[in-house]
């Protein structure tokens, strides 16, 4: 019996190669130093699918100025990719499509990330989303329900809130969006707690509660020497 196994959030990505409508595919490591979405989808020319796909095209230039690249896979052949591409293009206004879509015909991938995207039994049909950073490590799984469109409006918000939880040090409240307050780590002793509110004050944080502080979004959201700094600012103990 076959055995499909999700990644887990803290786990380096199954690493696979695979071809392309683009070439040849080795995951993660063309990507090494950029963020990637990969997208498993149910199939080519499928009605929910070709919406998916759409709002991924027109999403992806937005995720690439976030150094995030956006791919596609389903068990079509390289051949039916191309063939969909077309049929896409059309519905795009004649415009490119900026996903670059992977054969995965004998689910070997699909095995790798725990997705069961093949079958008659439409209840079991699923699609799935995952997140990897810059690292090659995976930062979010999402299972699909076949009849459910993908919302890259959301996807593109947890991109970058775990961007900036990661470049700035800091964690995002319950709907966050960007250029909103972002919430400090919380104190991890009873010393640092009780002058928590009065220190971060005077260092211009918000503070409702001794573990409850927010401060300006600076809008870091990749490596660099400032993301270094800010990494070690209140870092927990």
């Amino acid at each position: 019996m076959d055995t499909y196994k999700l990644p887990r959030v803290g786990e380096t990505a199954p690493a696979f190669t695979a071809r392309s409508t683009n070439g040849t595919v080795n995951f993660p490591a063309d990507f090494a130093g950029r963020w990637a979405i990969l997208y498993v989808y149910i199939g080519d020319f499928q009605p929910g699918c070709t919406t998916d796909i759409l709002a991924l095209s027109d999403a992806a230039p937005r995720l690439r100025a976030y150094n995030t690249e956006v791919m596609a896979m389903s068990p079509d052949s390289i051949a039916a990719h191309i063939a969909w591409i077309f049929s896409l293009r059309n519905q795009n206004k004649g415009n490119n499509i900026g996903v670059d879509l992977i054969s995965d015909r004998s689910l070997d991938v699909a095995k790798l990330y725990g997705v069961t995207n093949v079958g008659d039994d439409l209840t079991k049909l699923e699609k799935m989303a995952i997140i990897v950073d810059a690292d090659g490590v995976v930062q979010a799984v999402h299972k699909i329900p076949h009849a459910v469109g993908i919302n890259t409006t959301e996807l593109e918000r947890e991109l970058l809130s775990l961007q900036t939880a990661r470049y700035q040090f800091a964690m995002t409240p319950s709907g966050w969006t960007p250029g909103e307050d972002i919430i400090e780590f919380p104190p991890q002793t009873v010393a640092t707690a009780g002058n928590n509110i009065s220190e971060k004050t005077a260092n211009g944080s918000r503070c409702i509660d001794w573990y409850l502080c927010y401060r300006q979004d600076s809008g870091l959201r990749r490596a660099s020497k400032t993301s270094q700094v800010e990494a070690q600012r209140d870092k927990p103990e």
